[in-house]
Order: structure tokens, then sequence, then C-alpha cells
């Protein structure tokens, strides 16, 4: 298998932990399915164009990083929610985690086992949000609750979820 190939292999490999990366820091799914897309474009006319590309995660992820600021940038409504900073930090947890290939197969499993534990109402709740990708308004509506109950509610189970999978995971970090 030549460079090219390979390079488009780890792609490939990689296409979970790049969308988690770009969603994690747009929070919408559109959006970040947009700005995935872009860096596949981007990275294969690299690729096309001869670039000498040594590590295909870290090249997809500055890509993506730009993409992300200048989607920000044209979301003249709102100020940009984060700094440099921040974004150095979100691609030094994803580099991190390239150092530990079993470690995002692991923290999967341990947040499976532990949404399976919540309460039915508490799973109802994720399936909506990040299922169907519904507003905390529409959420409220179909549970006959707030908007702001419902906000707490999802902040109390990414807490007990975040909880459950370090304990899962024996204290490494979820």
């Amino acid at each position: 298998m030549d460079r090219q190939q390979q390079l488009m292999a780890e792609f490939v490999a990689g296409r979970h932990s790049l969308f988690a990366f770009i969603f994690g820091l747009v929070r919408n799914p559109h959006d970040a399915e947009d700005i995935f897309q872009e860096v596949w474009v981007r990275f294969s006319r690299a690729l096309t164009d001869g670039a000498q590309i040594e590590d295909q995660a870290k090249w997809c992820r500055g890509t993506a990083r730009n993409l992300i600021l200048h989607h920000w940038r044209d979301q003249k409504k709102q100020p940009l929610p984060v700094d440099d900073e921040l974004l150095d930090l979100a691609e030094l947890a994803f580099a991190e985690q390239e150092n530990n290939p079993d470690y995002r197969r692991r923290r999967q499993e341990a947040l499976t086992e532990c949404i399976g534990e919540l309460p039915e109402r508490s799973q109802e709740i994720l399936r909506l949000k990040y299922e169907s990708w519904l507003a905390a308004e529409r959420i409220g509506e179909q549970l006959s609750q707030t908007a702001a109950a419902v906000l707490m509610s999802l902040s109390r189970i990414r807490k007990a979820l975040r909880d459950c999978a370090a304990r899962k995971l024996g204290g490494q970090g979820a």
C-alpha cells in the first residue's frame, strides 16, 4: 500500500474521532457534518496535490480547527464561543487519546453500560436530545417539563454518566 492509500485508510479509521472533535466544538450535527465533509475534501485535495502529510489525524484536526473558527466567525449573531487556548486543549486531548488506541473503545463500552443503568426517564431524555436532536423546549413539551428542568436533568445525567464511566474505567478518565 502506498503512502497516499495508507493516509486515506487512516482517515477512514479515524473518522469517528475527527467527527467527535468537530461536533464537540460546534454542537450542531448538521454543521459538524458539513465541516467534516470539507475536511475530507481538503485532505483528498492535499493528497492529490502531493502534500507531505506526516500525521494524518493532526493535519485533519488542524484543518477542522480552522474551519470551525471560520464557522464561528460566520455566525455573526453571536461572539466567538471559545478562544485559541480552548482549541489547543481540545487538540491536546484528542492527540493524547491517539496514544491509547483502546481508550475510545473502552470509554464507549463504559458509557453504553452506564446509559443502560440510568432510569428509563433519563434514557428517554438522552434519546430525545442526542438521537432526535430536539431542543430543550421541545423535549420539555413532550415530557411536560419546562426547558429549564430539561437542561438541569441533562446536566445531572451527564455528570452521572461521567462519574459512572470514570468508575468503570478505573479512574482513568471519562
